[in-house]
């Protein structure tokens, strides 16, 4: 009997020490698999690039400047920076508007073997924490006045343009053009413009406004752009009120068709034509000459070209006169582009010219 008991006493332990070293040989394995995880953890962070964030500043307008080749750069600033400098990378995740001035957080992390003529840092949008429009900006385009001084002006004729980008101001009355160069100082929300050059031709009909619109440029040194009307001020005093238009300077040139809907080939029957700023045109259709008005809108795109009266040359086997004429007819909008003109009625092209 007390063999018996000492034999199952013998038996139970056994059991036991075996039970104990499995639980450590599970324990031991379990352990070597949290140092395993740990160390791919530390090599694959230490493979990680360093990673880091700050506060830039973006200008409200990108300028020329020179990396591998010629591009355009923003403008930014480090937070509680005073100077400007050029950015000539990208910031992944960004949409930039020009006109529009940007406080963004960014993420910056290292380039393995970046490029000689590249940047060692790659940078990523964070969160943009500010953005303002610029109020300088807002002055980019041409306005139209069709009041100064009390007296009613021609609205195609009298305006203002306005490039913030490279610091250029121009005016027009109907006659002479007026061009110089201004300068904004954000801090003192002021504008100062001039000196002034001019053309010298005399024009009686329009001189009393052209003197008016001249003194306008010299002394205003403030504005306000609500909507789409522009306010020239001297200090307090209102000097002339203007509304957003267009300006159809690029228009008034001589143009020779290159293209005209329901042709496939124009042959050696190329219609040109000139249009001037007195809202004239004249031309050749390719045989016959032709000359008559065209309207114009101030405050957009539109066109109206005819009645116009042409001679009456037969001319045999040319079909391109009659589909000139008749597309012509048509035309309600233009745009200008690349030196090139096109003629519309609603969203269909009918006309392509080139400038001459």
């Amino acid at each position: 009997m007390i063999l018996k008991k000492t034999q199952t006493y013998l038996y139970r332990l056994v059991l036991l020490n075996i039970t104990t070293l499995n639980n450590m040989t599970k324990v031991l394995k379990f352990a070597l698999f949290i140092i395993s995880i740990g160390s791919l953890i530390s090599c694959a962070t230490s493979k990680q690039p360093n990673l880091s964030t700050k506060t830039l500043i973006i200008g409200s307008k990108k300028v020329d400047c020179t990396g591998v080749g010629p591009q355009k750069c923003y403008q930014i600033k480090e937070d509680g920076a005073e100077e400007w400098s050029n950015f000539y990378g990208t910031i992944e995740g960004f949409e930039y508007k020009e006109g529009y001035e940007y406080q963004i957080e960014v993420a910056m992390t290292e380039v393995e073997n970046p490029p000689a003529d590249a940047s060692s840092l790659k940078y990523k949008l964070v969160k943009v924490l500010k953005e303002k429009q610029d109020p300088y900006m807002t002055l980019e385009g041409t306005w139209v006045i069709e009041n100064l001084e009390g007296k009613t002006t021609d609205p195609l004729k009298t305006y203002i343009a306005f490039d913030p980008a490279t610091g250029r101001i121009s005016g027009y009355a109907g006659c002479n053009g007026l061009g110089g160069s201004m300068k904004y100082d954000a801090e003192a929300d002021t504008l100062s413009a001039g000196p002034f050059m001019s053309t010298m031709m005399y024009c009686e009909e329009v001189a009393e406004h052209e003197r008016t619109l001249g003194k306008v440029l010299e002394q205003f040194n403030k504005f306000k752009v609500e909507g789409e009307v522009l306010t020239l001020f001297k200090n307090d005093e209102v000097l002339v009120t203007a509304k957003k238009g267009e300006n159809h300077r690029d228009l008034f040139r001589n143009w020779e068709v290159t293209q005209i809907e329901g042709v496939a080939d124009l042959g050696g029957n190329i219609p040109n034509f000139f249009l001037s700023k007195d809202l004239e045109a004249n031309g050749t259709g390719s045989c016959n000459n032709f000359k008559g008005k065209f309207e114009l809108d101030a405050y957009s795109t539109k066109i109206k070209i005819g009645p116009l009266a042409a001679t009456r040359m037969m001319c045999p086997e040319n079909d391109v006169e009659g589909a000139f004429f008749m597309q012509v007819d048509k035309v309600d909008r233009y745009e200008v582009k690349d030196k090139e003109l096109y003629l519309y009625s609603g969203d269909q092209l009918l006309i392509k010219a080139k400038r001459k």
